[in-house]
């Protein structure tokens, strides 16, 4: 909790009578530091892995109010629209090599992907050979079926699902 937020006594001020400590408000933030509890943990958060399981949100610290309110939008006004909530698994184990593949092409692939976004939201979409071309580039230049294959295999093992060779 102290490496996602910061440490007790600056970013966690209280215990609620259950033990479980809760955040420093907006109004004290402010008052004693001059910046709102997100500035304040943005500040106190040490960057990198860590794992934080739901259950600790009830035993161990109360889940700030912004991340409540960021919840609560995407429940009421986002999940509405989402067909399925399969999602790929955050904890999924790849292999030294596969880590040299994805560090090998992720950041090329990414920032393909973005930037094409980006012009097609301002010039409007690709014509049908601009998307085939995109698709080679992703292919060919950016490694996305090396990629894909990364990631399936992580998650098949994650799955314990066996794939035939």
């Amino acid at each position: 909790m102290q490496l996602q937020y910061g440490p007790i006594d600056v970013y966690f001020t209280d215990k609620d009578e259950n033990g479980v400590w809760l955040s420093i408000s907006n109004e004290e933030c402010q008052e004693k530091y001059g910046k709102s509890a997100g500035e304040l943990k943005g500040e106190q958060e040490v960057w990198g892995p860590k794992l934080i399981l739901s259950d600790y949100y009830s035993t161990t610290f109360k889940m700030e109010d912004r991340a409540i309110e960021r919840l609560t939008d995407l429940q009421d006004f986002w999940m509405p629209y989402v067909d399925s909530t399969v999602t790929y698994p955050v904890d999924c184990v790849f292999t030294g090599r596969e880590l040299d593949t994805i560090d090998w092409y992720k950041a090329n692939f990414e920032n393909t992907v973005a930037e094409n976004e980006g012009l097609w939201l301002k010039n409007g979409g690709p014509t049908d050979q601009e998307w085939q071309d995109y698709i080679e580039l992703l292919e060919k230049k950016c490694g996305m079926n090396k990629l894909l294959e990364v990631y399936q295999d992580a998650y098949n093992r994650y799955a314990g699902i066996e794939v035939e060779e």
